[in-house]
């Protein structure tokens, strides 16, 4: 488990650091329409993505027969699938134009679908690769495609391609990925259905498909409703401001997920031993994530116009409060893992419809009020709801008392609680808050942030220092990296 996050790590890390060099020239090159244009394609596009799967990837994870056996059925679904949802994305563009009040969004659409089919026929070796914890031999075919994307979508809207740039980028980086796969892969499997394994894949598969869904519909909500309400060009500014603040999320707190799951699953036989791992997988999340979003919640609106240009001044409020629903989400969504590992998904997918139920009136209610800050008033209020309600149901699905699993959260949550409070207290007071306003001083009150957050938490969980001294994912990534 800890080497297979260590390869995810320097993975995701790799991947981010191409993202945002990717960005900081394509904000140069393209405008915010542009970003927001293909942004409510892949909206439709991405929903499709969480469809043709049908949970058939989580399935083989969970499932204890061989991939080889298992592996033929599992593609024939999603190739079937994905051929499906591409006629429907063809059907369904002249709607999504109409929705979004702009034409060309219809033929950015039926491209992007393309990518459906072509990321289906990898779907298979994706899955085997995680079950078998072989995040290494993962690291090629996640980064490589991520480099020829960027570079080609550079290239193209160097070339005055515009938003299409992006859309070939996308579907250069779906093919790179599918071919990798197999070329990384000992399972290469031959399209053929099994009822009977068919049947075993959709049993536990549709619980983790619907978990997809509905986290799919939750987290993208927001880009339809700004989209609708407010246009393509807050649209491309919340994008950014998304992008950004979703780096340590996509960065640190999947990477875990990804290799908890399968981890897990190898040792759900008891309920000690679950909680135990998720202690200090949790531990070691929250002190990387909430540092990080210090950091944009201070630093961000001063920097965003540095690096993108005048046309993202007004990024910033959006920034600061979706940094901060970075960090709740790195909480309640760290509890997606163990339900799924101990045989309980549907618990995941009925939370999240309570949410959803609850955040998209919201939004929408809070944008007619606030415009673009008010989506990221929503995510805040309802992610504070939701983080004791997922508590609970997880203390009762393994049996343990609620304030067991509250204990390991309320050290994090103080001194991210402190440190904001500090950063308010310091904006408020005359004489400080012009300090913050240039680049320099706004290093410096981040710097102090994250002191005040990491003494904070030490002192109230002092076994975060034993715990970082005696990580294995530390002693693991020295060793790969020759360091000692």
């Amino acid at each position: 488990m800890a080497s297979g996050a260590v390869w995810v790590f320097l993975a995701l890390a790799v991947s981010r650091v191409l993202g945002i060099a990717t960005y900081l020239v394509l904000a140069r090159l393209l405008s915010p329409d542009d970003f927001g244009l293909v942004r409510f394609a892949l909206i439709l596009i991405g929903a499709f993505t969480v469809l043709q799967d049908l949970g058939v990837p989580a399935a083989i994870i969970h499932s204890d027969r061989d991939p080889k056996v298992i592996g033929g059925t599992a593609l024939t679904i999603n190739l079937g699938a994905s051929v499906v949802l591409f006629a429907l994305a063809v059907m369904l563009a002249p709607a999504m134009a109409t929705l979004a009040r702009d034409d060309s969004i219809a033929p950015v659409l039926i491209a992007l679908s393309v990518g459906l089919v072509v990321l289906a026929i990898g779907s298979v070796q994706r899955a085997v690769l995680e079950k078998e914890l072989e995040f290494r031999r993962k690291f090629i075919p996640e980064v490589v495609p991520l480099i020829v994307s960027g570079v080609t979508s550079i290239v193209l809207a160097f070339l005055g391609f515009g938003a299409w740039s992006l859309v070939w980028g996308y579907l250069v980086k779906a093919a790179a990925s599918s071919v990798l796969l197999w070329g990384f892969s000992t399972v290469r499997p031959r399209p053929e259905f099994q009822p009977a394994i068919a049947r075993e894949l959709f049993r536990y598969g549709k619980h983790m498909s619907l978990v997809s869904i509905i986290g799919f519909v939750a987290i993208n909500a927001d880009y339809f409703i700004v989209g609708r309400m407010l246009g393509t060009y807050d649209l491309g500014l919340y994008t950014l401001a998304f992008l950004i603040t979703n780096l340590p999320f996509q960065g640190i707190v999947e990477p875990v997920h990804k290799v908890m799951f399968p981890a897990y699953c190898r040792v759900n036989d008891t309920a000690g031993s679950v909680v135990n791992l998720y202690e200090s997988s949790l531990t070691l999340v929250s002190m990387l994530v909430i540092p990080i979003c210090l950091g944009i919640f201070v630093a961000g609106p001063v920097f965003a116009p540095i690096l993108f240009g005048s046309e993202w001044d007004s990024i910033g409020p959006s920034l600061q409060l979706l940094a901060c629903y970075t960090v709740m989400r790195s909480i309640y969504r760290s509890y997606a893992p163990v339900f799924a590992a101990i045989g309980r998904p549907e618990m995941v997918w009925r939370l999240n419809v309570v949410r959803l139920a609850i955040l998209i009136p919201s939004m929408v209610l809070l944008a007619w009020w606030f415009a673009l800050v008010g989506v990221a008033i929503a995510y805040v209020l309802v992610s504070a709801v939701f983080i004791p309600l997922n508590v609970v149901r997880l203390g009762r699905a393994l049996a343990l008392p609620g304030s067991r699993f509250v204990s390991l959260v309320v050290p994090q949550i103080t001194g991210a609680a402190v440190a904001g409070l500090f950063v308010v207290a310091w904006d408020l007071t005359p004489g400080l808050s012009s300090i913050a306003s240039d680049a320099v001083g706004s290093l410096g009150l981040t710097i102090l942030s994250i002191g005040v957050y990491i003494g904070i938490t030490v002192m109230l969980n002092p076994r975060v220092l034993q715990l970082a001294r005696e990580s294995v994912l530390v002693d693991v990534a020295r060793r790969r990296l020759n360091l000692t």
